[in-house]
C-alpha cells in the first residue's frame, strides 16, 4: 500500500465550520503515482455523498491510499474489489510506526487511488487482525484478491514488495516482522457510481 504527502488535506464541507480531512500517510509515492488534489478528494466525497446520501462522510477523516505496483496492477485490483473477490488489505506497523500514521481500526474510510492521482474506490475497513510474517496461513490471505491469495504466492510477492517500502528506514522483510490485516466493504465506486446507488 502506498500513502500520500505529509501534509493533511483540509476538504471544506457544506456546512459551515465542518471540515473533513484526508489523512497523510507517508512522505514517498511509488513511481509514478500522482498524489490527487484537496479539490479532487472533496470531489470524490461529494460524489459519494450524492450517490449514496446514507453514508456519513461530514466531519470523517478520510485516508488515501494506493494498492498495486503500476496502473495495470492497481486496475485490475480494482475490479477484484469490486466483484467481491478482493475483500481487504495490509498494512506494517514498521511502516506506520516511522511515518506517523494512523494505525488501522475498524470503522476507517480509505480512499483507494489511482495511480494518475484519481480517487477510484470507498472502503470502510470491518475488521483488523494482526498476524506475523513467518506464520502466514490461508486465513490471513483470504481476504486477498484470488490470484495472489495461496501463501505460496503471497509471501514471495510481498516481501519482494515490502522489502520495497522498508528499504528507506533500513528494514528488510523478517520471519519475525507484524502486520496487520484489514477487512473491507466497498461503499462507493466512482468509476461504477450508478450500479452502486
Amino acid at each position: 500500500m502506498f500513502y500520500p504527502s505529509d501534509k493533511p488535506y483540509e476538504l471544506p464541507l457544506a456546512a459551515p465550520g465542518l471540515a473533513a480531512t484526508v489523512t497523510p500517510m507517508s512522505n514517498y509515492l511509488p513511481s509514478p503515482a500522482v498524489a490527487p488534489s484537496a479539490a479532487t478528494l472533496e470531489a470524490f466525497r461529494v460524489a459519494a455523498k450524492a450517490a449514496k446520501p446514507s453514508l456519513d462522510l461530514d466531519g470523517v477523516s478520510l485516508e488515501p491510499r494506493w494498492i498495486g505496483l503500476d496502473q495495470d496492477s492497481t486496475r485490475a485490483i480494482f475490479q477484484l474489489i469490486r466483484i467481491g473477490d478482493k475483500r481487504g488489505t495490509f498494512t506494517l506497523p514498521w511502516i506506520v510506526e516511522r511515518t506517523g500514521t494512523p494505525t488501522p481500526a475498524v470503522g476507517n474510510l480509505l480512499v483507494l487511488v489511482d495511480m494518475d492521482g484519481t480517487p477510484t474506490l470507498l472502503v470502510r475497513i470491518t475488521r483488523v487482525d494482526s498476524a506475523v510474517f513467518g506464520a502466514v496461513r490461508a486465513e490471513h490471505t483470504v481476504i486477498d484478491g484470488s490470484p495472489v491469495r495461496d501463501p505460496a504466492v503471497w509471501v514471495p510477492l510481498h516481501t519482494q514488495y515490502w522489502n520495497g517500502h522498508l528499504a528507506p528506514f533500513g528494514l528488510a522483510v523478517s520471519t519475525d516482522m507484524p502486520f496487520w490485516i484489514e477487512e473491507f466493504e466497498l461503499l462507493y465506486d466512482s468509476g461504477h457510481a450508478k450500479e452502486m446507488s
